[in-house]
């Protein structure tokens, strides 16, 4: 009572008390991730501390990895915190003890240790689900559990939805490295909504940062690698119309291979509609072809934001389609296209890597080859993968002119449309030994090297491979790197968690 008389919090004790022991305090022979786990369990309590490894959260929470490698990493305790408070305690633990950790949203991430840790403490963020909608000012607020389906059926009761993830079952953390919508050509990437975010520093401080307050840490959270600066523990964002969409998936045999490709060329470089956008992914099964092309097939995602697209997809529609679903659909149809669940029941031993290249004459021609050797290394590669694909995303004028209308940018500093990234992903066969896996990704690794990107153009981190170094490619690369020496000082995350580097 004599606390809360005096406006202060119990937790804000516990977290005064961590900051002022020392790190040797910590420190015993039974390694750093236990013991800061106990020091958590007593700041915390056993309901928001778990080190059973039988209980049922642990295992949801190791388990839910959209690349099931990470799987295998086993924390010596899981955090599940209710509020920034809660994080600011578990950081300062976590420092004082000197442990590992990882920053769990919706593990969608497939680099190792980026959202998962060995031996140290996951700070799984998935009871942290407080929304909130204010019709004043269309603001939409949400902290980082749950999905990003879980968010737009949130503000679907307003007929609003906020720029975020094309799959309703990824989590809210790739926002703050970018976050390509269908909505994007109309409003920018997702972190282009953001309007103001709850923070906890690497030294546990909470702040808000904004255009106002802390604009450099702002700068940064928006498509600047995420983790690397701090934990995001809520975010207030722009929402946007959700009416009635006109979308849905148009299936192709590889026969239509050269027409799918012109027509997605022909967007790329002609559409002006920002109100339209797609995605072509182009996937191989590892059965035999037996010359009959059944392991191939291309799917094109069309998304018209409203009920007539006109003649938007005409150059699509017109090709010979074994399945064509488009029709009127509300946003949460939109974002479980083609099948509810999509984005479970694709996790795997997935990996990911991207390019990205202009949409002039050479960068369209280039795309050509970048389909060339990307089936002919899944024909020389059978059996190796449960599933390739090769995912074509158009990036408009109209995405890049929306994103350079907020405050000056992103972290990207994204060059004017139009250009395309294009994401790669292996699902590696789970018959492979661990060295055979490292074999293929290798091989893979080199078949998205031999073409090299487009020059000048950033890579998307949200598809990119640890070692494939994106933040080099920024054009707030210079700024980034000053922030991250400005907010992690003496490098604890860079040392103790995974995350993009500053090379």
């Amino acid at each position: 009572m004599l606390l809360q008389n005096l406006g202060v919090s119990a937790s804000g004790v516990i977290a005064l008390v961590l900051s002022a022991l020392p790190a040797s305090a910590f420190i015993t022979a039974t390694g750093p991730g236990p013991y800061a786990c106990g020091n958590l369990t007593q700041a915390l309590g056993k309901k928001t501390v778990v080190s059973n490894v039988l209980s049922l959260d642990y295992i949801g929470s190791i388990l839910s990895y959209f690349n099931t490698e990470q799987s295998k990493y086993k924390p010596s305790c899981i955090v599940y915190p209710t509020s920034a408070e809660d994080v600011s305690i578990a950081i300062k633990a976590i420092r004082a003890s000197d442990s590992r950790f990882a920053i769990k949203a919706g593990g969608h991430n497939p680099n190792d240790f980026f959202s998962s840790v060995d031996k140290g403490v996951l700070i799984d963020l998935s009871s942290m689900t407080e929304r909130s909608y204010d019709p004043e000012t269309e603001l939409a607020t949400y902290q980082p559990g749950g999905t990003f389906g879980d968010v737009y059926d949130y503000f679907l009761q307003w007929n609003r939805t906020v720029v975020g993830a094309r799959l309703a079952g990824v989590g809210t953390g790739l926002a703050l490295s970018g976050g390509l919508s269908y909505l994007s050509s109309q409003y920018g990437l997702a972190c282009d909504s953001f309007r103001e975010l709850e923070v906890v520093l690497p030294s546990g401080e909470i702040v808000t940062a904004s255009e106002s307050e802390n604009p450099d840490l702002f700068y940064g959270l928006r498509g600047g690698g995420g983790n690397s600066y701090g934990v995001v523990t809520k975010y207030t964002v722009q929402s946007h119309p959700a009416g009635t969409f006109y979308a849905g998936v148009v299936i192709y045999l590889f026969q239509q291979n050269p027409a799918v490709l012109d027509a997605i060329s022909d967007f790329i470089q002609y559409n002006e509609d920002p109100k339209a956008a797609i995605i072509g992914t182009y996937m191989k099964l590892p059965t035999p072809d037996l010359n009959l092309n059944l392991d191939e097939s291309i799917v094109m995602f069309l998304v018209y934001d409203g009920e007539d697209a006109g003649n938007a997809f005409k150059n699509f529609t017109d090709i010979p389609h074994l399945i064509n679903t488009l029709g009127h659909l509300d946003y949460s149809g939109v974002v479980n296209m083609p099948l509810p669940g999509s984005a479970e029941i694709s996790k795997g031993r997935n990996t990911f890597r991207v390019t990205v290249q202009s949409g002039n004459d050479e960068g369209i021609d280039t795309l050509s080859t970048l389909y060339a050797k990307w089936r002919e290394w899944s024909d020389n590669n059978k059996g190796k993968y449960l599933l390739t694909s090769l995912d074509i995303q158009p990036v408009p004028k109209s995405l890049t002119d929306a994103s350079n209308a907020n405050f000056g940018g992103n972290a990207m500093q994204m060059p004017d449309g139009p250009w395309y990234w294009v994401n790669y992903l292996l699902t590696a066969s789970p018959l492979l030994s661990d060295t055979a896996l490292k074999e293929v990704q290798e091989s893979f690794k080199e078949l998205v090297e031999a073409v090299p990107p487009g020059e000048g153009l950033p890579l998307f981190i949200n598809d990119a491979t640890y070692d494939q170094n994106p933040l080099v490619t920024y054009g707030g690369y210079e700024k980034l790197k000053a922030l991250k020496a400005k907010v992690d000082g003496d490098g604890f995350f860079s040392s103790h968690t995974g995350g993009w580097a500053f090379p």
